[in-house]
């Protein structure tokens, strides 16, 4: 039997796509660049626009089911080029209609054939044929950029660079999948948009490689993408952190868990993917309180809100992220801090440490810059109250006192009334009286003596300043003179770290202990003290008395004294020259401290910085130009109004009178009081005026208004006078103020509350060592050894002695391995400004071989000792 054979069967035609169209116009040009109509053999189907341009040609796309539509389409040609998507091969139209088709053929549409043309490829990873994949060829298609895509180096497309190629183009990152870039996309809500208006097999498909490719983070985050919180990722994120970054399973916790599922689509990623998302989303809010606070602390309110609505927001506090861990921690400190005052012992001290070391340990303690810097500045004084007051045995130990230890005290307690006065009241309450008793007795000591001669040969004074500091100082190089009005001890010391912290220039001075500080006259203003200071002898004055007495101290060397209006716009031309001239002593007044104690500074702000003096930073620029050493001093201090000074007597001056002295005051005579007949009533007591309330006066007697400061500051070590020592910034710093507690051998119950008798940075020689140590201590073994005894003889030019080293040795052992530079000099018996060279010494005898045993690191503020390899090198291990 015979019969006709059957036509073979019509392969099904592929749906043409924009990415398709495209990438065949854009093949076509390359032979037929004047235009043309293609004959795609597609199905009559198009989702795109029915004219566009590709690469600056107009395209038009004609879907032809019938061949009379495919007819009516190449009639009706008015674009460069004619697409016809029609499912009819070659046979099927005729040479008629071929006539009118580039290349006089129907083009098959092969989406693979394509995309390896787009990338100059040869051959493709098998795994992009594979049905599952047949999404990646549309996306390449469709996501091709102007330019087409980068051809590869190789002949074959591989999967990943395929896959990436589409992540990228769809996500439009930029090519970037790490995690940081992946958070910043979901926080575009246009770009996340467009992700989810994709099909769902091309969605599922990106995110599944992405979580191959970059780990974790991609899993959890299109976890969130597809159940539509994308924009709160990194919040999410920070919620994740609180809830499995604890290892407590409490019944809050579990619960919060699972009202968290509703996040994630209705089920939770495993808890390891979700730690690292928390991770990198902690990561990239970290970077962002560095660089955009504003946008950062968005994310932490959202994050908090995320907290409340799965009824867990109390959960907060354990974050070292979220506000409310900053929070607790902070709670935690003020709490100490108040448990503490007013006598703090050694315990609470440690218990104020602790909760400070908890507070810096939280990622928002920069951001929150005031709160934490007043919460270090309590930490400071709560150590400064715990250690017993030193009596001071002269005039003078009570100026440099002041200088190195209550000026220090002073600046605390400034940024502490700046940032956070109602927080620690009690606090402030107790140094206010410890200082109250430190004032009084410097007043009636000062009183004693004023009336007795006002003189001393090692106290400087306002009227000796000049010969004392100015005169050596000048034997190298003519110095400029920077006379800041109303400075404290203070304030000179804060500006001093920031000038001499950039490097240029190096602080010197005449004592190795450290700064000191001048005597203002009495009363304490700028009439009697500025004038004297000047022109280097006790006289009151206005500015040409003081240009007078200035030219007259320095006799036949050229100099020149310059006021506010030199320098009120920026330095004068007269004053830049007169710098330059480096033949001139010059001398510069500035106000800016002393003027802004008539209605406080419009900031309401107490502390200062170099900038804020209008001038200074132009001076020093200047003086550093031309080689100048600088003077930098004051000619009195001030004390703040805080709101709670009382006029206690009317009189016309705010902090002098005449009369009898009541409580809080003392009676001053002597030549070196320059009011009227050579006597006169002054306040002690910082809160006591006798006119009108300004933001701060000057004129009585306590420390902060009588000291003034002395800074000396060298462009080059080739300047420092004859004997003078080097400082830095570090060695100034009273042992107080850097935190430090020796390690606690066990817990023992809380002592009654009562007066230490020890120091509180007195490390016992043996505290805190291992037991083979506390019978002989670890200093007293290291020297005795064969090593150290050799170490010496092959250094023999290292003068150290061993009982300060032996000390030192243990000290260091005792606290851990470190201590401040002040409490290692101390148990070294060195004097702080020494403490570099004493170190470098020693460690010529402990650093064997070059490796380091002892050092002084932290920027000179900590002497560091490596206990182990001390105990290898000299004690065999031992010990």
């Amino acid at each position: 039997m015979t019969g006709t054979a059957a036509a073979p069967a019509r392969r099904p035609a592929p749906v043409a796509t924009p990415g398709i169209v495209t990438a065949e116009i854009r093949r076509a040009r390359r032979r037929h660049p004047d235009g043309g109509t293609l004959f795609l053999r597609a199905a009559p189907q198009w989702h795109g626009p029915d004219t566009f341009e590709v690469d600056g040609a107009a395209v038009q796309v004609a879907p032809c089911g019938t061949l009379l539509a495919v007819l009516d389409a190449v009639s009706a040609k008015h674009t460069d080029y004619l697409v016809v998507l029609s499912p009819f091969e070659r046979r099927d139209l005729g040479d008629s209609l071929l006539a009118h088709a580039i290349g006089q053929d129907v083009v098959a549409v092969n989406r693979w054939d394509l995309v390896r043309h787009a990338f100059g490829a040869k051959t493709l990873d098998p795994r992009l044929t594979t049905p599952d994949h047949g999404w990646v060829s549309d996306a390449l298609l469709e996501a091709q950029p102007d330019a087409g895509w980068p051809k590869i180096k190789g002949a074959l497309l591989d999967y990943d660079t395929a896959l990436g190629a589409a992540a990228s183009a769809r996500l439009g990152t930029g090519g970037a999948t790490d995690a940081a870039s992946l958070l910043e996309w979901a926080e575009d809500i246009a770009a996340v948009s467009r992700f989810t208006a994709l099909a769902a097999e091309e969605q599922t498909g990106i995110a599944d490689w992405l979580a191959r490719s970059a780990g974790p983070v991609a899993d959890v985050l299109f976890r969130l993408v597809r159940a539509g919180h994308a924009t709160d990722a990194v919040a999410a994120g920070l919620l994740t952190g609180v809830l499995f970054g604890r290892k407590e399973r409490r019944q809050a916790v579990l619960a919060a868990r699972v009202r968290a599922e509703r996040l994630f689509g209705g089920a939770l990623p495993a808890e390891p993917a979700l730690t690292a998302f928390a991770e990198a989303c902690e990561s990239l809010l970290l970077r962002r309180i560095e660089a955009d606070l504003v946008r950062a602390d968005a994310v932490l309110g959202r994050a908090q809100e995320l907290l409340d609505e799965l009824q867990a927001g109390d959960l907060a506090g354990a974050s070292r992220v979220l506000e409310a861990g900053y929070r607790l921690r902070l709670r935690t400190l003020t709490d100490a801090v108040s448990a503490a005052v007013p006598d703090p012992l050694s315990a609470d001290v440690a218990e104020v440490d602790r909760a400070l070391a908890e507070l810096t340990d939280h990622h928002l303690h920069r951001a929150r810059t005031d709160e934490t810097r007043a919460a270090e500045m309590a930490a400071r004084l709560v150590r400064w109250l715990a250690r017993d007051p030193e009596p001071a045995g002269s005039l003078r130990e009570h100026v440099d006192r002041h200088v190195r230890d209550g000026s220090w005290v002073d600046r605390a307690v400034t940024d502490i009334r700046d940032n956070g006065a109602d927080t620690y009241g009690g606090l402030l309450d107790a140094v206010q009286a410890r200082r109250d008793a430190s004032d009084e007795e410097f007043a009636e000591r000062l009183a004693a003596w004023s009336g007795v001669s006002g003189g001393a040969e090692e106290l400087v004074l306002v009227e000796n300043l000049l010969d004392a500091i100015a005169r050596p100082v000048a034997a190298r190089a003519a110095p400029l003179i920077v006379v800041v009005d109303g400075m404290t001890a203070a304030i000179a010391g804060a500006i001093t770290a920031e000038i001499t912290e950039g490097g240029r220039w190096t602080e010197t001075g005449r004592h190795a202990q450290g700064r000191e500080g001048a005597l203002a006259g009495v009363p304490s203003i700028t009439a009697f003290s500025r004038t004297t200071l000047l022109s280097g002898e006790l006289r009151a004055g206005q500015q040409a008395d003081e240009e007078r007495g200035f030219r007259d101290f320095w006799g036949t060397r050229p100099s020149r004294l310059f006021h506010k209006a030199d320098v009120r716009d920026g330095l004068s031309g007269e004053v830049q020259a007169a710098v330059a001239d480096r033949g001139t002593v010059v001398g510069v007044v500035l106000n800016a401290v002393d003027d802004s104690l008539d209605k406080g500074r419009a900031d309401g702000r107490a502390d200062w910085h170099p900038s804020g003096i209008a001038g200074l930073d132009r001076l020093l620029d200047a003086a550093w130009r031309a080689g100048r050493p600088v003077v930098l001093t004051s000619d009195h201090g001030h004390v703040l109004d805080r709101g709670d000074a009382a006029i206690t007597v009317r009189a016309e001056a705010a902090r002098y009178r005449t009369g009898e002295p009541g409580d809080g005051e003392v009676a001053v005579t002597g030549h070196r009081v320059l009011a009227p007949g050579g006597a006169v009533v002054v306040p002690w007591n910082t809160r006591i005026r006798y006119n009108s309330r300004k933001g701060g006066y000057h004129g009585g007697v306590s420390l902060a208004e009588m000291v003034v400061p002395i800074v000396v500051l060298l462009p080059s070590e080739r300047l420092r006078p004859d004997g003078w020592e080097t400082y830095t910034p570090a060695m100034h710093e009273p042992v107080w103020w850097t935190a430090f507690t020796a390690p606690q051998q066990a817990a023992a119950p809380k002592p009654v509350k009562k007066r230490a008798e020890e120091p509180l940075f007195d490390v016992p020689a043996s505290g805190g060592l291992p037991e083979a140590d506390r019978a002989d201590g670890i200093g007293a073994r290291v020297i005795a050894s064969e090593l150290f005894a050799a170490q010496r003889e092959q250094v023999p030019r290292t003068p150290v002695d061993d009982a300060g080293l032996t000390a030192l040795l243990d000290a260091l052992a005792g606290a851990g391995g470190k201590l401040p530079l002040p409490v290692a000099a101390q148990r070294a018996g060195q004097l702080p400004a020494r403490m570099h060279g004493y170190v470098s010494t020693v460690a010529k005898l402990l650093n064997v071989d070059g490796y380091q045993v002892l050092a002084v690191t932290d920027g000179g503020r900590t002497v560091a000792l490596d206990l182990p390899l001390l105990r290898e090198q000299f004690l065999g291990g031992g010990g």
